[in-house]
């Protein structure tokens, strides 16, 4: 007996007409994860993006307060040579003669007698400020501060010496 070909049951054609169709089926999946990718990197752009602005808004924020303080530091040399000029003219406009012309006869006053009217007076420092020292604070006190004191010189001393 022979065995009659059959092709009535042959499916590999209908799995090959069906394969584009389940791909065609994934394509859309495929594309919405293409969307979902394009989407993160967009975010990531945009957060970039905003990022470099903050930054460089920051940026212009220091520029201009470093562009105002060249400013107010110009003001201030302006204002300090204008007050220089000031106290040179103030200077100048004393006249010595005219004080003394009205201190002798508006006020009444007149030069010491060198003879009679200068008196010098000797004061002992050391005593005075001890008798000072002793008022205020004990005895241990003023040691402790001639210690601090004789210290102090001796390394004023030394710097002098280095210099």
């Amino acid at each position: 007996m022979v065995v009659a070909d059959n092709r009535a049951y042959d499916y590999s054609r209908h799995e090959f007409l069906e394969q584009p169709k389940q791909q065609e089926k994934q394509s859309p999946k495929r594309n919405q994860k293409k969307k979902s990718k394009h989407r993160v990197h967009i975010l990531n752009i945009v957060f970039v993006f905003a990022v470099s602005i903050f930054l460089i808004s920051r940026y212009a924020y220091m520029a201009e307060i470093n562009f105002n303080n060249k400013q107010l530091d110009t003001q201030i040399k302006q204002v300090q040579i204008e007050n220089t000029d000031l106290n040179v003219q103030l200077m100048k406009s004393v006249n010595l003669e005219n004080l003394e012309k009205v201190a002798i006869e508006k006020l009444q006053m007149q030069y010491p007698d060198v003879l009679n009217q200068i008196v010098y007076v000797q004061v002992q420092q050391v005593e005075a400020d001890v008798a000072v020292n002793d008022a205020y604070h004990g005895v241990e006190d003023t040691q402790e501060n001639k210690y601090l004191a004789s210290i102090k010189n001796v390394i004023g001393d030394v710097l002098k010496i280095l210099d």
